[in-house]
């Protein structure tokens, strides 16, 4: 292999004016200890030409700088074989922007009535077994309602443990220190869509 056929390197989409810059090497392996804070939020990075849901995961101040650089994942894996889904960029409010949280009132109707309630936990030994083929997987940001707020989440799976029951789905939220099954109630367990911009 030689440096002109990367075969080892995954591939990374066309950068178009406007897009989230990457964080250059050099900045990312300067000596010395860097600052990380790993906290979750929901965002739309810049790439490509288009905006995409990301989940912002980790922020980090390299040794003697005076930036952020931001670790985002926009998918589980590329959009084709070989592609990334994650990358380290430079932070830079115009190109990477959180997304609000979910406004407005709680459901007026039960179980609600009026007033928010965090997203029913579903017990393990109750969610069923994973489809042998891996149907039941996904890869989905949402927005989830627990411990009284409003949580940046991933989704990895999503299944009907039974006939008649509802939809439940594996979710991670707390910066991946938390994880459970939950009922998939759209009031409380919101996927998130990228903007049409």
């Amino acid at each position: 292999m030689t440096s002109a056929v990367p075969f080892s390197r995954a591939a990374r989409p066309e950068t178009a004016p406007g897009d989230a810059e990457r964080a250059p090497r050099e900045l990312m392996t300067l000596p010395g200890v860097s600052r990380d804070v790993r906290r979750w939020r929901l965002v739309e990075i810049r790439l490509g030409g288009r905006w995409r849901p990301g989940m912002l995961t980790v922020w980090r101040r390299p040794p003697g700088g005076a930036m952020w650089v931001v670790h985002v994942r926009w998918a589980e894996g590329g959009a084709a074989p070989g592609e990334e889904g994650w990358g380290w960029f430079l932070f830079d409010p115009q190109r990477i922007r959180p997304v609000p949280e979910p406004a407005g009132p709680p459901p007026t109707a039960a179980p609600y009535s009026g007033t928010w309630q965090d997203a029913v936990v579903v017990p393990r030994e109750l969610a069923g077994a994973s489809d042998p083929d891996g149907a039941d997987r996904c890869w989905r940001l949402a927005w989830l309602r627990m411990d009284g707020g409003w949580r940046s989440a991933l989704v990895t799976a999503r299944r009907r443990p039974g006939p008649g029951l509802p939809w439940i789905a594996d979710t991670r939220w707390g910066e991946d220190r938390a994880t459970a099954w939950v009922i998939a109630d759209p009031a409380v367990l919101r996927p998130h869509s990228p903007a049409a911009h």
